[in-house]
């Protein structure tokens, strides 16, 4: 529920009151600034990035309650994170530009020290950072879908140059063998038949696997002379098939990982949208994290970069813009499902094609839905409530 001005007002006091510590972790170390109610600078101390450190960190409080600043929510350091949770210590995510924005007020340095500083000032200075509640499962399914990602960018890397060696050696002709460069089948096909020069050797074999019109197409283009150019690209595009292979066998493992996710109930019961799937689905749950961190469904959208924010100066009128701080891997979440829904849902269908209708772009118009899904999503996981034609009811209390 929204909290009262007196309920605000104590809040902000026990804030004052704590020490704010800012953590910039790095590879090898973290760097932790320590501002305490009754001093004007933090004070700076680094700390190796091991679990002895979460008690010598407890050592350097000197038993005062404290408020953690992390940007980002610690894409280094999870573990570390973890183990501040996990001892009830209270933590908030800064998003980089917040931290930046702070630390230019007090210098144009950029180090690690003062970054940290940045933080804790963010801590002092800068009201309702949205607190980090993750649990251990939770950050491993943010983790996986994140690993996910990678895999799948890197396979599509791959794939893309790929078909710059084989435009290289066939031309265009070899976009008639098969449907998807990418299947199984095609892979095989282009590691044992690498060049054009080998598909012309070996005509029964090669008519047989990409049929009689593709082999009408290829067997007059001729032959390259071989070489070491030719032999070095045939190289390039064995080792190209095997790490294409590679990488769609790690993603498919991770998929099926992702369809037995530790928490259960959250993910049956976002299952129960139509459309959205176990890998959606892991996506949301990893990177919202708590949702009791969120004081209603708006503040959650603004979150995920679905809510516009208000722009206004002087006499203009006040206006919309786009958030330039938001989690980007909810929004694309969102927007994913919100092209499967316009697929498999009649609602969605019928909602999309009204603001299309109203003059929207299909940008435009797709991050409308987007924001209608991400308010269901909300409900849903607020009330544990599977999905239902009742959940999408807009006269829903905006602090529920």
């Amino acid at each position: 529920m929204v909290l009262t001005k007196q309920g605000e007002a104590q809040e902000q006091s026990t804030e004052r009151g704590r020490v704010a510590v800012g953590i910039d972790p790095s590879r090898s170390a973290l760097q932790i600034a320590l501002l305490f109610p009754e001093r004007g600078s933090p004070r700076s101390h680094r700390l190796p990035l091991e679990p002895a450190s979460v008690n010598k960190l407890d050592e350097l409080l000197e038993g005062r309650k404290a408020t953690f600043a992390i940007e980002g929510a610690a894409s280094v350091g999870q573990l570390f994170l973890l183990e501040l949770l996990n001892q009830g210590h209270d933590l908030r995510e800064v998003h980089p530009k917040v931290s930046k924005s702070v630390r230019e007020m007090f210098t144009e340095d950029h180090t690690d020290k003062k970054d940290a500083s940045g933080l804790a000032y963010a801590v002092r200075f800068v009201p309702s950072l949205p607190s980090i509640g993750l649990s251990s499962e939770q950050a491993a399914a943010k983790r996986l879908s994140r690993l996910r990602e990678r895999l799948v960018r890197d396979r599509t890397r791959h794939i893309n140059r790929l078909h710059a060696c084989l435009t290289e050696t066939y031309g265009a002709v070899y976009h008639q063998f098969f449907r998807e460069l990418s299947s199984k089948k095609a892979l095989c096909f282009f590691k044992q038949y690498p060049s054009l020069n080998d598909v012309l050797a070996n005509p029964e074999e090669v008519r047989k696997k990409i049929g009689y019109k593709a082999w009408q197409a290829v067997k007059t283009i001729g032959k390259w002379t071989d070489g070491a150019y030719m032999r070095v690209l045939r190289r390039e595009v064995a080792v190209l098939v095997d790490v294409i292979l590679e990488l769609k066998r790690q993603v498919d493992e991770i998929e099926k990982e992702m369809e037995a996710p530790p928490w259960g109930k959250d993910i049956e019961v976002l299952a129960s949208m139509p459309g959205l799937g176990t890998i959606i689905a892991g996506t949301i749950l990893g990177n919202t994290g708590d949702l009791s961190r969120f004081k209603n469904q708006d503040t959650y959208a603004a979150y995920c970069g679905l809510a516009p924010a208000s722009w206004q100066s002087g006499a203009s009128e006040t206006r919309s813009k786009r958030r330039s701080r938001y989690n980007r891997h909810l929004k694309r979440a969102f927007l994913c499902l919100a092209l499967t829904q316009i697929r498999v849902s009649p609602e969605a269908r019928e909602y999309y094609s009204r603001k299309r209708k109203e003059g929207k772009t299909h940008w435009a118009a797709l991050r409308a839905l987007a924001r209608q899904l991400c308010r269901i999503v909300f409900i849903m996981l607020r009330r544990a409530q599977p999905y239902s034609h009742q959940t999408t009811n807009t006269s829903l209390p905006l602090d529920i």
